[in-house]
């Protein structure tokens, strides 16, 4: 009989190195969009000093987010064109916390990008940023 010497390979070793390739590989596909509450989606801006209103999609940009104005919206709800429609609003939005993220916003109205945060609650994202001392924020509502 041959008796088989199990080094630190053995059957144990292997399953923990199964294990853990395989907690690594969920992770890594998982990717930041996988959180219990999601950012991922399109918001719903408020009205801003014209009335006018966008709806931003929200996706995975590699190990960020970034947030794209797809549409604007007049007052009356009208489908419009401005030169903020197409623009890459929000920048390297990285997670630091649960539902809680930092990076940048472009503000169309002062045509500068800017350091940002967002706050997810729910169906409501809370966004601001700051150019210098000067802070403004809004709150976008998920539209889908």
């Amino acid at each position: 009989m041959h008796e088989v010497v199990r080094g630190r390979r053995g059957p144990k070793g292997r399953r923990s190195l199964v294990v853990a390739l395989t907690t690594v590989v969920g992770v890594w596909m998982a990717g930041p969009g996988m959180a219990a509450e999601t950012v991922l989606g399109t918001w719903a801006s408020p009205p801003d000093r014209k009335g006018q209103t966008g709806y931003v999609v929200i996706r995975n940009c590699g190990a960020a987010y970034c947030g794209r104005l797809e549409r604007a919206f007049s007052p009356e709800g009208e489908p419009i064109t401005t030169r903020a429609v197409g623009k890459m609003l929000l920048r390297d939005m990285q997670p630091v916390q649960t539902g809680a993220y930092q990076g940048q916003v472009y503000v169309p109205l002062i045509d500068k990008v800017v350091d940002a945060e967002m706050q997810l609650e729910g169906d409501r994202l809370s966004v601001r940023g700051c150019a210098g001392i000067i802070c403004n924020s809004q709150v976008w509502t998920r539209v889908e």
